[in-house]
């Protein structure tokens, strides 16, 4: 799976340096270990980092037992100017509910590797913050618990003293720092709550009708004008087949074409013709990352084919078959046994 393409703002983990500093953590050696530059990280303003650039350097981060909190004190220096363009965005809205709209709709500037969804039911207000990659656990978990507690904290900057008491539902565990959570007094933190990765805030849904004290309407549309001119400039990047192609391999789910087109704030229809453009195929790319992941299974799974049919989303075993087959000229079974029998015969040399 390709995890090369920077995609990461760089600033973020930029604050981690000086977090290290201050537990007399030598910088050069997990610099080097991870394979990153000190000068890029200080010196390029917009510099990106891939997946496996900052897996390596939270794996390294991480292996020095003080630092265990790491995640929790990285959320806690993310405020809303943090956040560049969408943070101001955010400051400038007239009430909390354009300024939720907002970071849902642009998440992908602040952190492109997750999602948030914003949902409404009955009372309550949903924000929901999951994985669009897929990342080790490490890093997963790590991400996790940077995104709750900096977001905590953004809604006490967005609300202030209009932010009721509210919950936090997590998939992760009870951390060894969990005294540093009971000292957040504006929510309760719900451990082992989720059965998938995610975060889930619940709040009153009154407060989206929060006026907020530096609304300015012209500024706002600056903000998001340049938010658009940012997102489509991943589409204009000659990048975006690639970017795809890692974002059907790296999903949860494989998300559809109307999917991946609101993750970049553009059409579906702008979407295809950008691929267009650099002869590429949203279904074509869908069906390759498809077949990579069928023949990846049934080689190195025992799931059976309707198992893997049924995971890769295919109504009926029997519809796999068909298309695997005009895929491949290979039945799933005889794939499966052509894969073994060239492992034997390999293990047998």
């Amino acid at each position: 799976m390709n995890k090369n393409i920077p995609l990461v703002p760089a600033r973020y983990y930029l604050r981690l340096l000086d977090l290290l500093n201050q537990r007399n953590i030598p910088l050069s050696e997990i610099m080097q270990n991870s394979g990153l530059d000190t000068n890029m990280f200080i010196q390029i303003e917009d510099a990106k980092l891939s997946i496996q650039q900052i897996e390596q350097f939270i794996e390294f981060c991480l292996k020095y037992p003080q630092n265990a909190d790491l995640a929790f004190e990285l959320g806690s220096l993310l405020k809303l100017s943090s956040h560049s363009l969408v943070g101001y965005g955010v400051i400038t809205s007239q009430t909390a509910e354009q300024a939720i709209q907002l970071v849902a709709q642009y998440f992908k500037l602040i952190i492109p590797n997750f999602q948030l969804v914003v949902k409404k039911e009955q009372q309550i207000l949903w924000l929901i913050f999951e994985p669009t990659m897929q990342m080790t656990r490490l890093t997963l978990n790590f991400h996790l618990e940077a995104i709750t507690i900096a977001f905590y904290h953004n809604l006490i900057e967005i609300l202030g003293t209009h932010l009721p008491h509210y919950h936090i539902y997590t998939s992760l565990h009870e951390p060894r720092h969990l005294e540093k959570y009971h000292k957040l007094h504006k929510a309760q933190f719900h451990f082992s709550t989720l059965n998938t990765p995610s975060i889930q805030f619940a709040l009153p849904k009154e407060v989206l009708l929060t006026n907020l004290p530096m609304a300015d309407e012209f500024s706002l549309k600056m903000v998001e004008q340049r938010c658009q001119e940012l997102l489509k400039q991943l589409s204009n990047s000659g990048e975006i087949a690639a970017w795809l192609r890692m974002m059907l391999r790296e999903a949860y789910q494989l998300p559809s074409l109307s999917d991946c087109a609101k993750i970049l704030n553009i059409s579906t229809k702008t979407l295809q013709r950008y691929l267009k453009k650099q002869n590429a195929d949203f279904q074509q790319i869908r069906m390759q990352v498809l077949m990579e992941r069928a023949k990846y299974m049934l080689k190195e799974t025992d799931k059976t084919v309707t198992d893997i049919a049924d995971e890769l989303g295919y109504a009926t075993t029997t519809n796999f078959g068909r298309t695997f087959k005009q895929q491949t000229n290979m039945t799933p079974l005889a794939y499966r046994h052509a894969t073994h029998q060239k492992t034997i015969s390999s293990d047998g040399l």
